[in-house]
């Protein structure tokens, strides 16, 4: 693959291996059961990530730098089957970290659906700010070579970024192409509270839909009837490492840094796919049928405090 590496300044190369590091341990508890899954799997399989690192590991060698110390993650708690998600090779669910206050409306029936645009605004914490317009790879400037309309070589300083945005043409000017999404995980962890503290911390919990599909079938009336013209899909995000991307091109808003891996994000999508946008710039907020038979509020300390489930998601 060559040193694809090689322009990152070290301050930024001992970061990605700490990135790497902190979601090998959030992804691989050892009974996962997906150790045979072929590196061309992507993100999913273990062999991905030690590939990865691999490749980093390499890049500090190159430099004659040691490799620091890995720090050391909190071991996912022992959870009841019934909570083990698709990524802990379990059953399929979705689950939302918020605000008990909050989970209580979307329990209801309220979906709450944010503008992809809004994600890149300042304000928003490390685990939520990301460009969902855009996705970007990036390519050492020394296999490089730019030609301009004159026929002018130019030799490009450092790494060249490519993206991959959502805009159409229209006329002489791109117009971007908007997007709402509600987010999900599909894998319960309590260890991502940190990443996602509400106003009250003590206050914050999750929501768990226990049968996703039924949760989609009951939701569609309701987005039919506020949306009729967007298109609805529930979808899990492709992670992808910046410097080693993927053969197939990137999505907007399917593909995410490799980073954010460890959230498990599963994704229900409304896009209207250039057509008449869904609001002026604002959340979108739609009403269906109640899902507290189908899923259940429980705190931070795992405790069943709203609608169906198991008394509690430990073990």
């Amino acid at each position: 693959m060559g040193r694809n590496l090689r322009n990152l300044t070290n301050a930024a190369l001992r970061e990605r291996l700490e990135r790497l590091d902190r979601n090998i341990q959030y992804l691989d508890d050892g009974l996962t059961g997906r150790d045979d899954l072929p590196v061309e799997r992507g993100w999913l399989s273990p062999w991905w990530w030690l590939r990865a690192r691999h490749w980093t590991s390499l890049e500090f060698a190159e430099r004659g730098i040691s490799l620091p110390e890995t720090t050391t993650l909190a071991a996912l708690p022992r959870l009841r089957p019934e909570f083990r998600g698709v990524a802990a090779g379990g059953k399929r669910m979705l689950v939302r970290i918020s605000q008990t206050k909050w989970l209580q409306d979307t329990l209801g029936g309220v979906l709450r659906f944010v503008p992809a645009s809004r994600y890149i605004e300042p304000g928003h914490e490390l685990s939520r700010a990301d460009d969902e317009m855009g996705k970007s790879y990036r390519r050492p400037g020394q296999v490089l070579s730019v030609t301009l309309q004159d026929g002018t070589r130019v030799d490009p300083i450092g790494d060249v970024s490519f993206t991959r945005r959502r805009v159409s043409a229209r006329g002489l000017q791109l117009e971007s192409l908007p997007y709402w999404f509600c987010s999900f995980s599909s894998d319960l962890d309590p260890r991502l509270l940190v990443e996602f503290p509400g106003e009250d911390p003590l206050r914050d919990g999750f929501l768990v839909i226990f049968d996703p599909d039924a949760f989609v079938t009951r939701a569609l009336p309701a987005l039919n009837a506020s949306v009729p013209h967007a298109t609805k899909s529930l979808f899990p995000t492709d992670y992808f490492d910046p410097w080693y991307p993927p053969r197939e091109p990137l999505s907007a808003s399917k593909s995410k840094d490799f980073q954010f891996a460890h959230q498990r994000e599963m994704r229900f999508a409304l896009d209207p796919e250039g057509g008449r946008p869904l609001s002026d710039g604002r959340d979108l907020f739609v009403t269906m049928d109640p899902i507290d038979d189908i899923a259940g509020i429980y705190d931070r300390d795992g405790a069943r405090i709203a609608g169906s489930g198991p008394p509690t998601f430990f073990e």
